[in-house]
């Protein structure tokens, strides 16, 4: 199942927005080239930031291959809430499996 990519700012969280925005600002470094991600991060990191910027810039520059993974912001495919990353956006309406 394909999951919808979502704007960051439809997130709750504020460090969960500042995580899918900064996610989306690396994939655009490596479609397009340049390093600002990594300034940012640095910047972050700097500022004794709550999330490990520089892991999630580090995570989409190897990746390269345009998905965000568990830092993009993404839509439950039955009830459109927005989740940060592909797991729980797919656990949110999931039923649980009670057979195990």
């Amino acid at each position: 199942m394909k999951l919808k990519e979502a704007h960051p700012s439809k997130l709750s969280d504020r460090n969960e927005r500042a995580e899918a925005k900064l996610a989306r600002i690396a994939r655009a470094n490596t479609y397009f080239g340049g390093a600002s991600a990594l300034v940012i991060a640095a910047r972050m990191v700097r500022m004794g930031s709550a999330i490990d910027a520089e892991g999630i810039v580090g995570d989409i520059y190897s990746a390269s291959n345009g998905s965000l993974g568990e830092h993009g912001a993404y839509e439950c495919p039955e009830c459109g809430s927005v989740h940060l990353g592909t797991q729980r956006a797919l656990a949110c309406c999931a039923e649980p499996d009670f057979d195990a």
